[in-house]
């Protein structure tokens, strides 16, 4: 087609207005498209940064950002693999968005210009860009590769734990001590551990951030997870699958201890549950006389349910439903009577039918049971 001075001509033969045949945006408007970007971009980002750091309650600050506070071998392979990728992600991103800066401010059509010329391709150029990010991704392979292979194996004997996922808490079983516990998992340093995480019901995720690497809890499927932990301390940990209404409240804490202390608190756990006396004697028979021994265990009494958490050392947990409330005498009456006042969807029912006179009772010799 011929052209005109001003580009293609029309059908008719004649030549356009220049503004009709290549409009021109004036530069106010090009920098308020860079402005709008710009505006855009923070706006996607700012949900992110908001929600890094929720609101929490004392009694549950959560578990850290795991690229950055690591404390086992296992999590800093998978910090150190997170930084690689997210720097080389990040060098990549920030040359396309200054290629782009770069093209709209120098590049840009001004009031007659003559036609650009035409470019139908560079093949050093494609080469170049094909090149480049497949070498990365051989590399991350590589690397990925070797850790997966590092921290899904065993290296030596292992000391067992079963890690078992509830709507909405983590029951943990440690058969060769005849110990069962919930949302609060004891190990020791210096050995290595190996989870069997499974599932009661819906499919969960078992991580604790710091510590180990995420992995699904499964109905009937044993998947493994091996850790070996040298820092003592006190970590977060919860669901990271939603499992439900209240899979927000599924959180657990995992206290690493020396040796000595994890034998002192293992001798604790094998103790049957206090007698009680006075006032909790009284709250033991509310516990025996109701519902609650068809879901919750206690050693050393006639209460032996397997569907709710076993209660034999309760008060000495560090928060009532999995992290949704304090361990308070007061949040405890209040969770008696209504669960989900606490933890919406909650499975354990309500007991609003009990006298002040029995919950009263009933709290006093939970809150005993250290």
């Amino acid at each position: 087609m011929p052209l005109s001075r001003y580009g293609p001509r029309s059908r008719h033969g004649t030549g356009g207005n220049p503004a009709e045949v290549c409009p021109v945006r004036p530069r106010g408007r090009r920098f308020r498209w860079i402005v709008a970007l710009a505006l855009g971009a923070a706006a996607a980002v700012w949900p992110s940064l908001a929600l890094a750091n929720p609101p929490r309650p004392n009694w549950n600050p959560g578990p850290p950002p795991a690229p950055l506070f690591p404390r086992t071998s296992e999590m800093h392979q998978i910090s150190d693999l997170f930084w690689v990728m997210l720097i080389l992600s990040g060098i990549i991103f920030i040359g396309v968005c200054a290629a782009i800066v770069i093209s709209m401010v120098r590049f840009s059509g001004k009031p007659g210009d003559p036609e650009p010329r035409q470019v139908f391709g560079n093949r050093r150029v494609e080469l170049l860009w094909t090149a480049i990010p497949s070498v990365i991704l051989v590399v991350a392979f590589v690397f990925t590769v070797r850790a997966i292979r590092d921290i899904n194996s065993a290296h030596g004997s292992s000391f067992n734990i079963y890690a078992i996922g509830h709507q909405w808490w983590w029951e943990f079983q440690y058969p060769s001590l005849k110990i069962v516990t919930a949302n609060e998992l004891h190990v020791p340093t210096g050995q290595q551990i190996h989870f069997h995480v499974e599932s009661w019901d819906v499919i969960h995720s078992f991580w604790a951030p710091q510590l180990q690497r995420q992995i699904d809890a499964n109905p009937k499927q044993d998947n493994a997870v091996y850790a070996e932990y040298n820092i003592p301390g006190v970590y977060g940990g919860a669901c990271y699958e939603y499992c439900g209404p209240a899979h927000a409240w599924m959180k657990f804490e995992v206290v690493v201890q020396t040796p000595a202390q994890f034998a002192a608190w293992v001798k604790h756990e094998q103790k049957p549950a206090a007698t009680p006396h006075g006032a909790t004697a009284a709250g033991l028979k509310v516990f025996l006389n109701n519902t609650c021994v068809n879901c919750h265990a206690i050693l050393g009494t006639g209460a032996g349910g397997a569907v709710g958490p076993n209660l034999t050392h309760f008060s000495s947990r560090w928060t009532i439903g999995a992290g949704a409330a304090p361990m308070t005498r007061q949040a405890l009456v209040q969770w008696i009577r209504d669960p989900s006042s606490f933890k919406p969807g909650a499975l354990m029912p309500p007991y609003k039918f009990l006298s002040n006179k029995d919950v009263n009772a009933l709290a006093d010799y939970l809150m005993s049971l250290k």
